[in-house]
């Protein structure tokens, strides 16, 4: 008799069942993705006339501080470049965006290898947010660093508690003739 396919199969642990948290996770990774692919294409559509004033204008739609250094420098850079630089610098974006589909699509189905990409790619910009947040606090950027310290703290917590269930998992070894 093949077992189910809810039962274990030999020497694997069950499966824990989807999480909301997984689901609300990789969601928001595909919403930043799509941010970012928006954000890409505008880039390619940008004339190298009107750079400085529709990336200020931007910026201002965004809500980022307008005197924040990073911004200003942006800008600045922006507007010296030429076409060619713009849509370098759009398909690089849109590159980038697809960093955040691999990780919302990969959690959206569960996999293990989604959670450790996303706590180590989050985990790597978590103390760049500090650090602005920390030079100038503001809502949204503290929004941003909260929702990430508390992504990659449930990750790890979901990725230890996993390997500990995994490691105390009994293999179970199907004997014919004794399921009688």
């Amino acid at each position: 008799m093949p077992p189910s396919p809810v039962e274990p199969g030999p020497f694997r642990a069950p499966a824990p069942p989807g999480p909301w948290a997984l689901r609300v996770i990789g969601s928001y990774k595909l919403l930043k993705a799509l941010v970012l692919i928006v954000a890409g294409i505008m880039v390619f559509r940008l004339d190298p006339a009107d750079v400085g004033r529709k990336s200020s204008h931007l910026a201002t739609r965004l809500r980022l501080d307008p005197d924040n250094r990073l911004v200003q420098r942006a800008i600045a850079r922006l507007s010296g470049l030429d076409k060619t630089r713009l849509e370098e610098i759009g398909a690089g974006i849109v590159v980038y965006s697809l960093l955040y589909v691999v990780q919302g699509v990969g959690l959206l189905c569960q996999k293990r290898w989604a959670e450790y990409l996303v706590v180590v790619t989050t985990g790597f910009l978590i103390p760049v947010e500090a650090f602005e947040f920390l030079r100038k606090p503001r809502i949204v950027p503290a929004a941003v660093l909260v929702a990430n310290v508390l992504i990659v703290a449930y990750l790890i917590l979901r990725l230890r508690r996993e390997r500990v269930v995994r490691s105390r998992a009994v293999p179970v070894l199907e004997v014919k003739g004794l399921d009688r």
